[in-house]
């Protein structure tokens, strides 16, 4: 009987006990949460945009993968939007080792439009084999 009550309180205490702990951290959650994408290979991709007053534009792309025995390709793409359509500007690519964050950032004077960042992160392994492929695009900015 002893041990009857003993696990039926352990259960009543586990549960009650559980519970308020998880309400206490999706409260936090709910108020801070960011929702990102998990990809295989790739750690993080991280696409950057900003144009100033006189048109100069400063895009920036960086990514990782988890691996640093992985090679890791990013190519940063400046877009203008041609009505349904994106073309591109101008391009930059850069590479090296997974286990730390390549990028490259670079200026570029635009004329008037409508401009966004897209950066397409590609994982290869040891032998050149390509493990992944993923893009991020930045926020869209009127000029």
């Amino acid at each position: 009987m002893k041990k009857l009550i003993c696990m039926l309180l352990v259960m009543f205490m586990t549960a009650f006990t559980g519970a308020s702990v998880n309400a206490a951290e999706t409260k936090g959650l709910e108020e801070k949460s960011v929702v990102s994408p998990l990809y295989t290979y790739i750690s993080s991709i991280i696409p950057s945009f900003k144009i100033d007053s006189s048109g100069k534009s400063t895009s920036y792309g960086g990514a990782s993968a988890y691996n640093n025995k992985h090679t890791i390709y990013v190519n940063v793409e400046l877009e203008k939007s041609s009505g349904s359509s994106w073309s591109t500007v101008k391009s930059w690519s850069i590479s090296g080792p997974g286990g730390m964050l390549v990028g490259t950032e670079n200026d570029y004077y635009v004329t008037w439009g409508t401009y966004r960042v897209c950066v397409t992160a590609k994982v290869y392994d040891a032998f050149g084999k390509l493990l992944e492929t993923q893009s991020a695009y930045s926020p869209v900015i009127t000029y």
